[in-house]
């Protein structure tokens, strides 16, 4: 009974033996190609985290230069945002504690012009209207002094008297 048993277990440990190395045959291929199309996957995710790095930095970029971007729209000023220029020197004015009038305003009539013209009148203490000259010097728009002249009146609430004609250069048409 155990050489019956031996002869059918020789054939059947060959037969074994043989399926054995072919399973695993079939499984080194299946590897081998998901070793191949996961370096390929790996490849192109380093390739997608390159450009998701490089978009956050356009973003981060384009965030940081939002503000500079404002600041420099601000500066230049359109036929429809004239009349905030002018509350603008206006509020500068009340500030330092001068009283502001906007005497004449002669608007560009073409792009040759420049920009518009504004005659303006500054009443209070000498330092007061000193202080408005420089400090309409640091408006965030682009102006040319054409005249300064600071007078003294006779005037007890306001002894001096700054007469101002101003020249926009950032203006728009």
């Amino acid at each position: 009974m155990i050489i019956k048993n031996s002869k059918l277990l020789l054939p059947a440990s060959i037969v074994f033996l043989i399926a054995l190395v072919l399973c695993l045959i079939f499984l080194y291929k299946i590897m081998e190609r998901f070793s191949g199309e996961s370096s390929e996957t790996r490849g192109q995710i380093a390739i997608f985290n390159s450009q998701i790095k490089d978009l956050r930095v356009f973003e981060n970029y384009i965030a940081d230069t939002e503000n500079e971007k404002l600041l420099l729209e601000k500066a230049f000023i359109n036929r429809d945002e004239l009349v905030m220029f002018i509350e603008d020197l206006e509020r500068v004015g009340r500030d330092v504690g001068v009283d502001v009038r906007v005497e004449s305003a002669n608007l560009a009539a073409s792009p040759k012009d420049i920009g518009p013209s504004l005659h303006l009148e500054a009443r209070g203490n000498f330092s007061s209207v000193f202080k408005y000259s420089m400090l309409l010097e640091n408006l965030p728009y682009e102006i040319a002094f054409e005249k300064i002249d600071i007078d003294k009146t006779g005037d007890v609430d306001a002894p001096w008297r700054g007469d101002y004609i101003i020249k926009l250069l950032s203006y728009e048409f």
